[in-house]
């Protein structure tokens, strides 16, 4: 590295020098000091500009070109690339990321594959009763209620006093995810004291925890089985089920959603326990939509939409 503050030139003197007529001894003095001069000039020109005699001092270097083969050796051929099959987008994520060759679980009830559906279906319509039951005051009946999966439901009933109906109304509000909708709220009995209330409302149960099931999609064949099947279990409850009508038919996908529609009296603890015993008979049905209708003290009506998907 070159430090110019050491370069830096004097300070002019005062006076100019006056050189005397040299004798002997001066003009080798004379010599000398010619010399170290020129020797300070060639030393600063040196150090200021070093690639000024680089160029004249370097020795021209020879260029020898490379020996050619008369036959030229052939390239190495790159190896053909892997054949593209169907699932190559998926291979390759799996490779990379191993746990992404999992299918995300769904966020939302539209989402579910239809064995899924069914799952969810007797797992919100055993949850709903359970949850209504728990949160309704003793002085509180209904008229009617109606669940439709994933959550939706129109209850209609009876409170004692406007208390009541105030607990009821707070009760639903604190189900899982609930969104509640006041409807009617009337005078009702001898003295107008009962009130007669009706709430349309919705529940938010959570998909993503859902256990995966089994294959819930039924041959052709075996639908009237599975309709017996159910039947029976209803049967050993104490419940009788009138012969289900075929209510409609629709395409789902790659299946076909077949719903019947069939109806039974019992009472709310009946209906609870036939859902139970469904699941546990490992039943194939879920519901579309069932309706509770009082019919006299402590029975009702229970209407109930039962879904298939059917392999066309």
């Amino acid at each position: 590295m070159i430090r110019i503050n050491l370069l830096k030139p004097l300070d002019a003197p005062a006076k100019p020098f006056v050189f005397e007529e040299p004798s002997k001894s001066n003009k080798s003095k004379v010599l000398v000091l010619l010399a170290l001069c020129l020797a300070a000039a060639v030393t600063i020109v040196v150090l200021q500009f070093p690639g000024l005699f680089g160029g004249l001092l370097a020795k021209q270097e020879r260029t020898v070109a490379a020996p050619t083969s008369p036959h030229p050796k052939p390239e190495a051929v790159a190896p053909a690339p892997a054949k593209v099959t169907a699932n190559a987008v998926e291979e390759t994520v799996r490779d990379l990321r191993p746990e992404a060759s999992r299918p995300p679980a769904p966020a939302t009830y539209a989402e579910l594959v239809p064995s899924r559906k069914i799952e969810f279906q007797n797992y919100a319509s055993t949850r709903i009763l359970k949850d209504i039951k728990s949160v309704t005051p003793p002085d509180v009946g209904f008229a009617n209620f109606i669940f439709t999966p994933p959550g939706e439901f129109y209850v209609h009933g009876l409170a004692a006093d406007e208390a009541d109906l105030k607990r009821f109304q707070d009760g639903l509000a604190s189900l899982t995810g609930a969104e509640i909708k006041a409807g009617m709220n009337v005078p009702a009995g001898a003295r107008g004291r009962a009130r007669e209330f009706s709430f349309f409302g919705s529940v938010r149960y959570p998909v993503e925890s859902m256990p995966t099931p089994p294959d819930r999609v039924l041959a052709k064949a075996d639908v009237q089985k599975e309709l017996k099947q159910m039947r029976t279990v209803a049967g050993n409850l104490g419940i009788h089920i009138k012969e289900p009508r075929l209510l409609a038919t629709a395409q789902a996908g790659n299946v076909k959603k077949m719903v019947w529609e069939a109806s039974a009296d019992c009472s709310f603890q009946q209906i609870q326990d036939f859902l139970a015993g469904l699941h546990e008979s490992k039943s194939n049905l879920g519901f579309a939509k069932f309706a509770l209708h009082a019919h006299g003290d402590e029975k009702m009506i229970a209407d109930m939409d039962i879904l298939a998907y059917v392999q066309p």
